[in-house]
């Protein structure tokens, strides 16, 4: 039947009615318009199977009104006060989750909330291994190379960034401010999105450090008191500044408690630890045998030539070697010296006398 006439017949039907029966039936063709008018907004943009796949970042904190809008300008769905209506009808409001998704404009807005509220993200984290006695210039590296954060941005956050402990602002304090969370960074894997911003990277780090040093370090000690029950009394700071040590001497784990012993019996007598680790550190490169001039060095980090711990870490060492200072082998070493025979081990020495021989025998001709 030609439209027409069919609203022709509408129209005498009506005239034919009362008023009320009339105002009834336009409202139910309104209504019946509406709903289709939201069904057809409600439906995918394209019925194409191949439609475009667009990547869509929603933020931390977006509102749903900020959320349809995006998806709406990216042309995901046709409408975003639609959309933000069925958020609120289905209760999913409030809950997106912030994330990465792959969007095609082929769904239905009920099946992009559906993903929204379950969190079906796209996982863009990369795997990035920080090892044990990395400096942070090094870990600095190490992320921008994975394309996490830049060299520049991370050294620079590093300089104020909170520390793990709050009472460790004040074992800090006269550090240089790009070293001041030197240690306290845990070496592990992580997983980071490319482009995280450096403050979210440190915290997962100290966090990481803090969980580690948590279940190893009595609760007095991470209140800012002394580990009393080992051979020289240590605060937290301390601890970490002689595990980073142990970090940067020990290769075979077995030895980790051998060399801690070695520079807790130092320490008890008041002999200068004379680590070729701390010098390094301030050398800034690795160097297998130290020159007189180097061993002479001016810092406050050299234990050549300043008694007792240098003043922070020298790297970020891992468990092992905080395990290794929290239980020091019994030891009546003072001195060690590395092989060269690539197995990473040490000879170790109860006199100089014995110590030099060793050096003798390892380095002769």
């Amino acid at each position: 039947m030609p439209l027409n006439s069919f609203l022709g017949r509408i129209g005498s039907y009506l005239r034919s009615t009362s008023w009320h029966l009339r105002i009834a039936v336009i409202a139910g063709v309104i209504f019946c318009g509406c709903v289709l008018y939201v069904m057809a907004l409600l439906g995918p943009v394209s019925h194409a199977p191949d439609a475009e796949v667009k990547r869509i970042v929603i933020a931390p904190g977006m509102a749903a009104r900020q959320i349809a809008k995006q998806l709406e300008q990216e042309g995901i769905i046709k409408s975003g006060t639609a959309f933000h209506l069925l958020s609120r009808y289905s209760s999913a409001s409030g809950r997106m989750q912030a994330g990465v998704y792959d969007m095609s404009p082929n769904e239905t807005p009920k099946q992009l909330l559906e993903r929204l509220y379950e969190g079906d993200t796209v996982d863009l984290a990369v795997s990035v291994t920080i090892p044990e006695g990395y400096t942070i210039k090094q870990i600095a590296k190490v992320l921008a190379e994975r394309e996490i954060v830049s060299e520049e941005e991370f050294l620079e956050h590093v300089k104020t960034a909170p520390l793990p402990y709050p009472f460790l602002e004040t074992a800090v304090a006269n550090r240089e401010p790009e070293r001041r969370l030197e240690g306290y960074l845990f070496p592990d894997t992580y997983y980071f999105v490319p482009g995280t911003p450096a403050a979210d990277v440190v915290k997962t780090m100290t966090n990481r450090f803090k969980r580690v040093v948590e279940a190893l370090v009595p609760p007095e000690v991470l209140l800012g008191g002394q580990l009393t029950d080992g051979p020289v009394p240590l605060d937290l700071d301390q601890l970490v500044i002689l595990a980073s040590i142990v970090e940067k001497e020990a290769v075979v784990d077995a030895e980790r408690p051998t060399i801690a012993g070695v520079f807790y019996n130092r320490l008890k007598i008041n002999q200068r630890l004379q680590s070729c680790a701390t010098v390094q550190y301030v050398l800034g490169v690795p160097k297998p045998i130290l020159s007189t001039a180097d061993m002479a060095i001016d810092s406050p980090y050299n234990t050549y030539v300043n008694d007792g711990l240098p003043i922070g870490p020298v790297a970020n060492p891992g468990s092992a070697s905080i395990q290794a200072v929290l239980k020091p082998e019994a030891t009546p070493f003072y001195y060690f010296v590395a092989k060269e025979d690539g197995s990473g081990q040490h000879v170790f020495s109860k006199t100089f006398a014995e110590h030099e021989a060793a050096i003798h025998s390892i380095r002769k001709p």
